[in-house]
């Protein structure tokens, strides 16, 4: 039997046996506030590779005042500081470095914790300083954000402090993806703008959005696996991978956390993409030669020796080396208050050429489960889980999303077509529509939308340099029942186009929404004719009511804003009704330029909407509550009853009128920028 040992370590007892791992110089604070980051610090001896769990693991178990008890995974920890050279990001390793462990209390009082280390010796255990335990006191706090989690089926909530007491409130992502930062030499991805370029963009989006997106892993960009192109060796990057990992890139997604949290924004982290996995070039229109692909890059191939992209979902190497990567995200970053969800993938299964067999589909379908799996068993906070996909596969899109917990979707559109009249608006609408009925026990998000840009001539800057799609196609996803307005892909034209303040009528007006129940289905007053969309009196209208009939909410704006009908009154017509590429003939026209004078009028003489209403009798009142669609702000001087008639062939309809004060019939004019309102109905009475 071995012979048991009582250590004092600056004063912490310490139950080891001899032989087993050391804990040392352990610290931790005493207080912390409600929804603040608790860390603790202490060192270990040296391992081969401290990112390994079966070499060490290193955890806590916290208790709390309810008795509750959260088991919290550490992580190995080697400090850097920042500064910047004229727009350059200069990163300097200082020698602060062992173990964190980093837990965000949920409730006020005091919390007690045992810290632990194993690794193949055995497990040392502390649980006491100076005959106490080893505790903090959690302080109360006037306000502050706690997580976010499921609220149901359809739409998430954030546990919040409002004036010293717990709340729910209903949360729904309001911004754009925001995937990797820039670098001053695009082609050798070398004077990375780093943490600064992020820096720029979140105080774009403060104030205005409430959300990104970002990726964890793209080689050239913030990368905790693969080269790293600020640090060469024999002429080629340094590579990171499995014993070794990236701390600088880690240190700075600490910076890029934080600072997105002090300003009010939360963060989808995606943890893989497929550009790293192609084995074709990511650019298109570049030879191998100039731009060769990620793959032969990639240290799955490179150092693990992966023949093929496809075994990385069945190696048993590759997978452990995945589930450790995995493991350190959500160790290092699970604290982290503003995470809306973890994501695996970003477009999986764009990284092959070809449809993936059935067996490699059902080897991704696998893959997924038993990440989900782990990652379910990592994170003390039941963060939701997603991922995405590329070209929609069914039989892959049914099993992938069976194991996760939002199904996400991302749309491109071809700019030049204008059959549809409403395409983004509707796109958005009917995909939502879709998913759920597919998926009807998960909230679904569209992850990423844009006018594809794939050649010249595509660009939002020359055919929607003032970003009306985009405006519209947030209001209208809004009320598509997804978690959240669809999320904007091309984060270089919003901060040249200074155009970041689109977000800000959906994030104010998402402020004070109500937690909404599951029972909420997407609605529009549209019929489809042949390939176009027709509105009575021109007013397209997307909403979402309940089951009960006593709630809708929804956006409504005058056809002939729709970001393709304004092109229209531009662009000339080509082939099938779509629009000539490259080809304007009025450069001077409203979607180019917002010129007052060449602002369309009203396109009908009424301003009537009309809802189908199923079982409300006749007579039932409703108020209706208007919005301005520029500023979220509600229109108090607009505010109306609506009652329950009857309609066309025995069906009952709710009826209302469109603000006079944006569409100004008497003067034939419209007053604001898109000719649009938002709407609240409530019922009041029968």
């Amino acid at each position: 039997m071995r012979k048991l040992f009582l250590v004092f370590v600056l004063g912490i007892s310490v139950l080891t046996v001899f032989g087993r791992p050391k804990i040392a110089n352990l610290s931790f604070p005493n207080t912390v506030n409600l929804f603040d980051c608790y860390e603790i610090a202490l060192e270990t001896d040296v391992y081969d590779n401290p990112y390994d769990p079966d070499v060490i693991r290193v955890f806590a178990e916290f208790f709390g005042p309810d008795n509750r008890s959260f088991i919290v995974e550490g992580f190995y920890y080697e400090g850097y500081g920042f500064s910047r050279s004229d727009k350059i990001e200069v990163a300097v390793r200082n020698r602060d470095q062992g173990w964190r462990i980093r837990f965000t209390p949920v409730m006020a009082g005091k919390w007690s914790f045992v810290v632990h280390a194993v690794d193949k010796t055995g497990e040392t255990v502390v649980s006491s300083s100076d005959s106490k335990l080893l505790s903090f006191q959690c302080q109360s706090v006037d306000s502050a954000k706690g997580f976010i989690t499921m609220a149901n089926t359809m739409f998430l909530k954030r546990t919040v402090v409002e004036d010293g007491k717990l709340q729910n409130r209903s949360f729904f992502p309001v911004g754009p993806n925001i995937a990797w930062y820039d670098c001053a030499d695009y082609n050798k991805y070398t004077k990375p703008y780093g943490i600064y370029d992020y820096e720029k963009y979140i105080d774009a989006l403060s104030g205005n959005a409430n959300y990104m997106r970002i990726w964890l892993n793209r080689y050239q960009f913030l990368s905790l696996y693969g080269p790293e192109h600020t640090q060469f060796k024999n002429g080629k990057p340094v590579m990171y991978f499995d014993a070794t990992l990236n701390q600088k890139d880690a240190a700075e997604l600490d910076y890029i956390m934080d600072y997105a949290a002090r300003n009010g924004i939360t963060i989808m982290p995606c943890i893989f993409n497929y550009r790293n996995f192609q084995t074709k070039s990511s650019v298109a229109s570049l030879p191998e030669s100039v731009m060769p692909s990620d793959w032969i890059n990639n240290p799955y191939h490179t150092v693990l020796g992966l023949r093929s992209n496809a075994e990385f979902f069945t190696d048993p190497e590759a997978i452990r080396i995945s589930k450790n990567l995995i493991r350190y995200i959500v160790s290092r970053w699970g604290f982290a208050t503003n995470i809306v969800c973890w994501e695996l993938w970003n477009e999986c299964n764009n990284m092959f050429d070809e449809t993936p067999s059935k067996k490699v589909q059902q080897d991704i379908i696998n893959w997924h489960r038993e990440m989900a799996d782990y990652i379910r068993s990592l994170d003390p906070y039941h963060r939701p889980l997603t991922t995405s996909l590329g070209k929609m596969v069914e039989s892959l899109y049914q099993g992938v999303f069976e194991h996760l917990d939002i199904v996400q979707q991302h749309n491109y559109q071809n700019i030049y077509k204008a059959a549809s009249r409403e395409q983004f608006s509707h796109v958005l609408m009917q995909a939502s529509a879709a998913a759920r009925q597919a998926f009807s026990d998960k909230p679904f998000f569209m992850g990423e939308f844009a006018f594809s840009q794939s050649k010249p001539g595509h660009s939002y800057a020359e055919k929607d340099p003032h970003g009306i799609d985009i405006h519209n196609s947030l209001w209208s996803s809004l009320f598509s029942c997804s978690m959240g307005p669809a999320s904007f892909w091309y984060w270089d034209f919003l901060r040249k186009a200074n155009l970041f303040d689109c977000f800000k009528p959906m994030t104010a007006f998402c402020e004070n929404m109500p937690l909404l129940s599951d029972s909420f289905v997407p609605k529009t007053t549209g019929t489809i004719y042949r390939k176009s969309i027709l509105f009575p009196n021109h007013l397209e209208t997307y909403y979402m009511i309940n089951a009960t009939e006593d709630t809708i909410f929804g956006w409504s704006q005058d056809t002939a804003f729709c970001y393709q009908s304004l092109r229209m009154l531009a662009d000339p017509m080509g082939k099938n009704g779509h629009f000539v590429e490259k080809a304007v003939n009025d450069r001077e026209a409203y979607v180019y330029t917002m010129k007052e004078s060449k602002k369309p009028g009203p396109s009908s003489g009424s301003n009537t909407i009309s809802i189908p209403i199923g079982n409300q009798p006749r007579g039932t009142r409703y108020v209706v509550r208007w919005f301005d669609a520029e500023t979220g702000l509600e229109m108090k001087d607009e505010a109306a009853e609506a009652v329950v008639r009857n309609g066309f062939l025995y069906q009952k309809n709710l009826s209302f009128e469109f603000p006079s004060s944006v569409r100004d019939l008497k003067r034939s004019r419209i007053n604001n920028t898109y000719g649009d309102a938002v709407f609240v109905i409530y019922k009041i009475s029968h």
